[in-house]
């Protein structure tokens, strides 16, 4: 369920010396042309020499990037766990309670996925195409994998900033999230109403809340 960025380059400026950018973005804008043309006509239409076009690269520039369309498929998919946490974190409070923390994190990982519900759809849909795929169904497994081992480390993190203990280990409280997010995404791509989803996670912050303790607590 992520997001990536918009970018175009002229010719001018894969020409000119002094404007000469990195691998690093030629890959980002590549990746960011390819999500638009996706958005617009569909997976199968993002050939090689499309992205490059949207992108405003020569062909050739595709695979200076990616040494193939299942790289560039792997690294569209993990661009689902980009999502930036940042800037919610100096909200996250000892003082507030296990509740409180987690909604502000959900909340704060909802709303930059809500921003963009083209962008999840084509992850959705790139996911079950490349699942339909011999050569291509490991990579759902890398991104989960992925995923997962963020969100772990979201949790001991979140345990850490607000004192918190956990009543089981935080892989399984990873697991957890990272399944219900997935589903709250896919219903609300179904009926879009922001307010239900948003629902949904308020209640499920609270469950979630139920395997937390504040390590200040002398009831445990």
């Amino acid at each position: 369920m992520a997001n990536c960025y918009l970018g175009r380059m002229s010719h001018q400026e894969d020409a000119a010396p002094r404007k000469q950018i990195s691998a690093d973005e030629r890959r980002r804008r590549l990746l960011a042309a390819a999500l638009r043309v996706m958005k617009r006509e569909g997976i199968a239409a993002a050939t090689t020499r499309a992205i490059c076009a949207e992108a405003g690269m020569p062909h050739g520039a595709f695979h200076y990037c990616f040494r193939s369309k299942r790289e560039l498929y792997g690294a569209l998919l993990a661009s689902d766990i980009e999502i930036d946490l940042a800037p919610v974190w100096p909200e996250i409070s000892p003082a507030a309670s296990p509740r409180e923390n987690i909604r502000t994190l959900l909340l704060a990982y909802w709303s930059q996925v809500e921003a963009d519900p083209d962008a999840q759809l084509v992850l959705f849909d790139l996911g079950s195409f490349v699942l339909r795929d011999p050569e291509l169904r490991e990579l759902p497994r890398g991104e989960y994998a992925a995923s997962l081992e963020k969100v772990t480390g979201y949790i001991v993190r979140l345990g850490e900033e607000a004192g918190l203990t956990y009543l089981c280990e935080e892989r399984a409280i990873a697991e957890l999230v990272v399944t219900t997010l997935n589903g709250v995404a896919w219903s609300w791509l179904a009926h879009r109403d922001g307010v239900a989803a948003r629902a949904s996670l308020e209640r499920f912050a609270e469950l979630v809340a139920g395997l937390a303790r504040n390590k200040t607590d002398r009831s445990m």
